[in-house]
């Protein structure tokens, strides 16, 4: 039988690879805690609180040390999202070495249900940038909007360094359209995936899994954190039919580290 014969390693390699490749928001996130990536795993992530300074000269030279304390984040790795296809003669499509379409097309799959949901835990768990009934509908506006995210993330203390927004289609157009053949080709290095350009210290990333009535949500790369792991491929004989089965399990999870880092614009 053909199942006999099957290389999961070969499945494992194309689907991996093609997951990455296909990823827009997640490469710009905090993936440090990849190697916990177990189902039914908690990632438990401390935020130190920053102590209080003092003038020391004032105090006499003396100082009484403080209590620091610390809050907890709970990543839960609760996603379990599998897929399943037949293959014909899963022999004869390794021997021709045409497995690419089945990898790649299940990478693809995989990628797009990760990044959807950790843009749903973005969302719920970022702060409002806006309030009121706010349209973007111009360039001008849609730059106001990414200003007003900078001047929050600002505010809060937030390092300007690896700053990120990722935004929809409609607005990626409005803000191409108030910008320069130059600003729109952003930094002389290499683009990242759906990255249309650089803005007020942002990279400025478009997805349309974002959903249409929020414009952008910036934030900081520490400051959203995702795990996976491609737990398991095998494949088995289909009881209906004359084809092999091969199927593959992917768990990951996601957490806003800190909601004032992740700022949401929403367009009414």
């Amino acid at each position: 039988m053909a199942i006999d014969n099957f290389i999961p390693e070969i499945w494992a390699a194309g689907v991996t690879q093609s997951f990455i490749a296909n990823q827009v928001v997640i490469p710009t996130l905090n993936t440090q805690y990849a190697g916990e990536a177990t189902r039914g795993n908690t990632v438990h992530i401390i935020n130190a609180t920053t102590p209080t300074i003092v003038d020391y000269a004032a105090a006499g030279r003396s100082i009484t040390a403080e209590a620091l304390a610390d809050t907890e984040v709970s990543l839960l790795i609760n996603q379990e999202k599998a897929f399943s296809v037949n293959v014909d003669d899963v022999d004869a499509v390794q021997a021709a070495g045409s497995f690419n379409a089945w990898t790649d097309a299940a990478g693809r799959a995989l990628a797009e249900d990760a990044e959807t949901y950790v843009l749903a835990q973005m969302l719920a768990g970022a702060t409002d940038g806006n309030t009121g009934s706010v349209v973007v509908d111009t360039a001008d506006e849609a730059k106001t909007a990414l200003r007003q995210i900078r001047t929050q993330l600002t505010a809060n203390k937030v390092p300007s360094a690896n700053r990120f927004a990722v935004v929809t289609p409609d607005f990626a157009d409005l803000l191409l359209q108030g910008l320069s053949d130059v600003a729109a080709a952003g930094s002389a290095e290499s683009l990242r995936n759906g990255q249309v350009t650089t803005l007020f210290g942002m990279n400025i990333i478009e997805s349309p899994l974002l959903g249409s009535d929020v414009s952008a949500v910036g934030y900081h790369q520490d400051m959203v954190a995702f795990v996976n792991q491609i737990d398991s491929l095998e494949s088995l004989r289909n009881p209906t039919k004359f084809a092999d089965i091969v199927r593959g399990l992917n768990v990951y999870g996601a957490k806003v580290v800190k909601s004032d880092a992740v700022i949401k614009y929403v367009s009414a």
